[in-house]
């Protein structure tokens, strides 16, 4: 909900406080440039028995900024606002990084044979959060208006993260105190940074936060400013993309496991690129400029996303492998801070670059064409990358019938180098 409630919002306060359009985009993207930064400071302190910990405070911290952006209602205009909000923004970057390098690892623990559907449920939790924070935040600022919305969003968030603290106390109960505490290395990490085929198949990530973070800078005031929407109902627009990366997160949930997490993952940045194509057709046709059109333009996106950020985390995990970059001790804490890492890039390009400076200097509609181009050109790379990696066919992240292969031999070989048993059931790591 801390995702999906800012945008059809803030940028309407910040703009009724003179805020230009560099600034919000600026403001907006700053919790993705410290969730980055934070990502390297995380590295080199988590460990995998502090999981559970990591991701209890990352939830505490996102909800308590969600309560400092309600309080910006009352900030004075100009400078103050802008210190305010790039402080709410961090603070929100900093929580945002302690969650996503932790949820992964925190969340699969709980059954490791289960992973290749306890890992996309964990995008599936957070598309049901985007599905509620639009719908929910324009009802409530209805009647309370802008503070109260992130009042009661935020103190909700705080009671469930109680909840949850709860509970992985209870998950830590039963854990085995002879486990090893695996910890990753920041070198790990600038390996990835060197690896051809890991930037390759981060791409489509980027792009696709990317595309996220102009929507939430630039679309709510497109809505209210030429589709005459209000601050009222234009959640309900953001509702609809939240709604479609629900459905198909649903949807595409049950395919990891099938084999077919890598096809899917690659189609992702083609339907990215035709919303965004889609969205620009705008500028050349009036009639196509109305909230149905916009509301399609979404849906395909949302669907594109939900293929990229459903699968990625598996693919990041298998590329990691491969090359010998992680283990099987440590693979799931490298390829969350990992995935942490390039989603917040593609944030930060998202909102501070396409939905400041570049859309100030060209337009939305220029924005979301170029946007789409460059989606397309990632589709391209992808799929000629993937069938030379052989993963342009049934892929197994974990299955009861897939076959071992060499990459598994690897993966063994790693394992007796660490000088103990894999934990994972080693048929994950096949092809078939």
């Amino acid at each position: 909900m801390n995702y999906s409630i800012v945008a059809p919002f803030y940028p309407i306060e910040a703009h009724e406080k003179s805020t230009s359009a560099t600034m919000v985009g600026i403001v907006v993207g700053s919790s993705t440039i410290a969730s980055v930064v934070f990502a390297f400071g995380v590295t080199k302190i988590i460990t995998s028995k502090l999981k559970f910990l990591f991701f209890n405070t990352g939830s505490l911290v996102g909800a308590v900024s969600m309560i400092c952006l309600g309080m910006l209602e009352f900030s004075a205009p100009g400078v103050p606002f802008y210190v305010m909000s790039i402080f709410c923004r961090i603070f929100t970057g900093l929580g945002t990084s302690l969650l996503w390098s932790s949820a992964y690892p925190a969340i699969s623990s709980i059954k490791t044979e289960w992973v290749a559907v306890l890992a996309p449920l964990v995008s599936l939790s957070v598309g049901f959060g985007t599905i509620v924070g639009p719908p929910v935040g324009s009802l409530i600022f209805k009647f309370g208006g802008y503070a109260v919305t992130f009042f009661v969003v935020g103190g909700f968030e705080v009671v469930l993260s109680l909840i949850f603290m709860l509970i992985s106390f209870m998950c830590n109960e039963k854990a085995d105190p002879n486990e090893a505490d695996v910890k990753i290395q920041v070198k790990s990490i600038f390996k990835l940074i060197m690896n051809f085929n890991m930037v390759i198949i981060s791409l489509p990530l980027i792009v696709t936060v990317s595309m996220l973070g102009l929507i939430d800078t630039v679309l709510a005031t497109y809505l209210v400013n030429v589709l005459s929407m209000t601050t009222n109902n234009d959640g309900l627009v953001f509702a609809i993309q939240s709604a479609s990366c629900g459905i198909a997160n649903v949807l595409i949930l049950p395919m990891p496991r099938k084999g077919y997490g890598a096809i899917i993952f690659v189609v992702g940045p083609l339907l990215i690129s035709l919303g965004g194509l889609l969205f620009w057709l705008q500028a050349v046709f009036n009639f196509l400029r109305s909230i149905a059109f916009v509301a399609f333009c979404l849906v395909l996106i949302a669907f594109g996303t939900s293929s990229i950020v459903l699968n990625g985390y598996l693919m990041y995990e298998k590329i990691s492998l491969s090359s010998n970059i992680a283990n099987p001790a440590n693979v799931k804490l490298i390829a969350a801070t990992w995935q942490n890492i390039v989603y917040n890039t593609g944030g930060t390009v998202g909102s501070a670059f396409f939905g400041g400076i570049y859309y100030e200097a060209v337009g939305i509609f220029t924005s979301f064409l170029t946007i789409g181009i460059l989606a397309f050109l990632v589709f391209v790379v992808n799929l000629i990358i993937l069938r030379s990696l052989k993963l342009l066919r049934r892929t197994y992240f974990l299955t009861e019938t897939a076959e071992e292969t060499p990459l598994l031999e690897s993966s063994k070989k790693q394992a007796s180098w660490m000088n103990h048993e894999m934990s994972i059931d080693p048929r994950a790591l096949s092809f078939k």
